[in-house]
């Protein structure tokens, strides 16, 4: 098992789960990507998200219904769309899910999981875990530390020695509104770490700007609260645009 693959991805992702219920609204998307920058406006609502954006001169819109479970691109000047299923390896692109409640057992089947005690831990209280389980017959040991306000992990010891740790900042401000910070550092077991943080808006209930190593930004701006229809963001009927094969 790559332990520090695992835990850089459960933290990366624990905020990025479809949620049903977000708030409705508008937004411009950015992407950094080193020197490359994209802009899109986005229109998200009911777990589904629409991006318009220019794609090499060309007008075009991308949404990703989840109710449908279809990706779908439009060429809006020739009329013409595909379509894909949206599967579970394909998440909507943006920063954006409810912040699920984290369980120490759910990221490692059939382990045994032992709450040892409360803990403090970069000024936070957290619950201290010790998770059991066998790989080639013997015994390994991983423990977590579990922050008790929000429920997330916030470090990870591994048997190989790697470790995940996270810092939470709460009462943060970006772009106009109130987010709380979140720090993550991967370490491997020979020292090298990797690092990233991700701004949680709590009001919208999503990741509003994650920043990772090389450049690595994706943020959203100018977020207006408003209702976004349905009908934008779902699969094209008798909207007399042609389906390319």
């Amino acid at each position: 098992m790559n332990y520090i693959i695992k835990s850089i991805l459960l933290a990366l992702f624990v905020l990025m789960s479809f949620n049903a219920h977000a708030v409705s609204f508008s937004a411009d998307a950015v992407q950094h990507r080193g020197t490359e920058v994209s802009h899109a406006k986005m229109f998200w609502n009911d777990g589904s998200v629409r991006f318009e954006y220019m794609g090499q001169g060309i007008p075009m819109v991308q949404i990703f219904d989840n109710n449908n479970s279809k990706v779908i691109w439009l060429d809006t000047a020739k009329k013409v769309y595909t379509e894909r299923e949206l599967t579970d390896q394909q998440p909507v692109p943006v920063m954006a899910g409810t912040e699920k409640k984290y369980n120490p057992c759910d990221d490692f089947p059939d382990a045994e999981c032992t709450r040892l005690k409360s803990a403090e831990l970069n000024e936070r209280q957290t619950d201290k875990w010790l998770i059991t389980f066998k790989e080639n017959g013997r015994d390994q040991h991983v423990f977590q530390w579990i922050d008790k306000k929000h429920q997330m992990l916030v470090r990870q010891e591994n048997p190989d020695g790697s470790v995940l740790e996270v810092k939470i900042l709460d009462d943060q401000e970006i772009n106009d509104r109130q987010v709380r910070r979140v720090d993550m550092n991967a370490i491997d077991s020979d020292g090298n770490s990797v690092r990233a943080t991700q701004w949680y808006d709590p009001v919208l209930d999503i990741v509003v700007r994650q920043q990772a190593g090389y450049g690595v930004i994706d943020e959203l701006r100018n977020i207006k609260l408003e209702t976004v229809s349905a009908e934008s963001l779902q699969y094209p009927k008798d909207t007399g645009l042609s389906i390319l094969s």
